[in-house]
């Protein structure tokens, strides 16, 4: 028997993302996968097994680049809600652990250069010290990619002709997939999700993730067959200054394909700000950065 019909197939259940996306619109019933049908006779040597997705294997491993380049040809192109969060707890001494961090971030695609972007004011350990980097929306109207940054004395707003960004927006979850993934003793299963084939990825142990070492490490991640990482979520554990802290991740997909966006409601401000002639003016060869 081929070695990739060694797959689990099996009830898998994705527990219920706790995301929020659109502006605070719940993105409705977690996605469920359903058992594929178990065949009643064994797979002749003829048979085409469906593959697994680009850089999972059923040896135990996942090659996190290959998910990731998969990942981003998967999604470049298309409309999609994209929705991350990151909880950052720290222990209390009884047992329990309290919130010090909450960073949350959504990129709203109707396609390559009309977009919206927002990433909440957020605190980055650098393994020594906390720096913090302020609130940043971007919007792009095919036109023109306006960025607010929320400085302590107000918001700066740049302006730039709008490039193509689909393929670097896509890099942002792919960032993930390479950072969360990058683990052994992976186990796969395959299920559907409304008629359709997905993979649920998952392992557990420790390793070393974001350049820190996490113990108690959980990830799970649903995958179709052509490498579209459609969530992922994680959990883990380690120590800052001596402080045992864990962190608690997630992403979600939503709207795949019937994504829109609206302009903000600083887009005017913004508008003002630049004024038409900076606008004009922007480098034309401007090039778009991945977000982190």
């Amino acid at each position: 028997m081929d070695g990739r019909t060694l797959v689990v197939v099996g009830l898998v259940v994705l527990a219920g993302c706790s995301i929020v996306a659109d502006g605070g619109d719940a993105e409705g019933p977690a996605e469920t996968l359903t058992p594929a049908p178990v065949p009643t006779t064994a797979p002749t040597a003829t048979a085409a097994p469906s593959p697994l997705p680009p850089g999972v294997t059923t040896r135990g491993a996942i090659s996190p680049s290959a998910l990731a380049t998969a990942h981003v040809r998967a999604v470049t192109g298309r409309s999609y809600v994209w929705t991350e969060r990151r909880r950052t707890l720290t222990a209390t001494g009884d047992g329990n652990w309290t919130e010090a961090r909450n960073r949350t971030r959504t990129i709203r695609v109707a396609d390559g250069d009309t977009y919206r972007w927002s990433r909440s004011r957020r605190v980055v350990w650098t393994g020594l010290t906390l720096g913090y980097q302020p609130a940043i929306e971007r919007y792009s109207d095919g036109d023109t990619r306006y960025v607010r940054e929320q400085d302590v004395d107000g918001p700066l707003y740049r302006a730039q002709p709008a490039t193509n960004d689909s393929q670097v927006l896509g890099l942002v979850a792919a960032n993930r997939v390479q950072s969360y993934l990058s683990l052994r003793n992976v186990s796969v299963s395959v299920g559907q999700i409304d008629g359709e084939r997905r993979y649920w990825v998952e392992s557990r142990g420790g390793g070393v993730v974001d350049g820190e070492y996490a113990a108690n490490y959980s990830v799970g991640a649903v995958v179709t067959p052509d490498g579209f990482v459609r969530r992922l979520s994680a959990t883990y554990t380690t120590e800052r200054r001596g402080t045992p802290t864990r962190i608690e991740y997630e992403y979600a997909y939503d709207r795949v394909g019937n994504g829109s966006v609206s302009p903000p409601d600083w887009l005017p401000e913004a508008r003002a700000a630049v004024g038409e002639e900076d606008r004009a003016t922007a480098s034309v060869n401007a090039t778009a950065s991945t977000p982190r």
